[in-house]
């Protein structure tokens, strides 16, 4: 004879808390270009996911376990799953995302500084990275990148500039975190440039096709010259 298992109720995993942005108005403008521009680096990469402000769920059955990383980075991953969920569920990704950047700002730098960090480092999230766009009035310094080591984290070393960049390597991304006046820029050791933001992406494209559009228009009035 087999024994009927009643069917467990389902748990529903939302897809927000309904709040804004913490401080919007600030984060904003920085959230957009920090996560965009990491989108559009790794948009030829099918496993790898970027995003941010969206629900982490740690912990299955219990919606209550969750948090919202302003930005993070899971390589190796199934992606389409976590698009068709629109949150991310620890369980089913089998692992934790491996890069998390937290942005400073008057509500919300105390937990990013201790019960948020605290949290991550439980998870295994291999790189914490925190950037303060004011310079340290949020975190006391402006950029701090860390790693995870037997569980806890430990500091990579930072490089100041003389025109006041500090800049660290993340391993993980195998790019460089820079502050610059403000902004978190990201540099390619390896093609040795700066990453363009969304915008910037944009505006080289559409200069390029310009100037395909330039030459293919010369070439047409030269072959008709001939």
């Amino acid at each position: 004879m087999t024994t009927r298992i009643p069917n467990q109720k389902a748990v529903f995993y939302p897809e927000t808390d309904g709040k804004p942005l913490p401080d919007g108005e600030y984060q904003a403008p920085l959230y957009i270009e920090i996560v965009g521009t990491l989108q559009t680096h790794f948009s030829n990469r099918p496993d790898v996911h970027v995003n941010g402000n969206t629900m982490f769920y740690y912990e299955e059955g219990n919606p209550r376990r969750v948090i919202s990383p302003d930005c993070y980075v899971a390589f190796n991953v199934d992606v389409e799953r976590i698009f068709r969920n629109n949150t991310y569920l620890l369980w089913e990704m089998g692992k934790p995302p491996d890069f998390v950047l937290e942005i400073g700002s008057p509500s919300t730098r105390r937990n990013d500084l201790g019960p948020k960090r605290d949290l991550y480092a439980r998870l295994g999230i291999g790189e914490y990275w925190r950037f303060d766009g004011t310079g340290g009035d949020f975190y006391r310094e402006p950029l701090v990148g860390e790693y995870l080591q037997d569980g806890e984290y430990r500091r990579f070393p930072l490089h100041e500039e003389p025109d006041g960049m500090v800049w660290g390597r993340s391993p993980t991304l195998n790019l460089d975190l820079c502050w610059d006046d403000g902004r978190l820029l990201y540099y390619d050791p390896v093609a040795g440039t700066y990453l363009m933001n969304q915008e910037e992406e944009k505006a080289a494209r559409q200069a390029a096709e310009t100037r395909v559009a330039e030459l293919e228009a010369e070439l047409r009035r030269l072959r008709g010259e001939g």
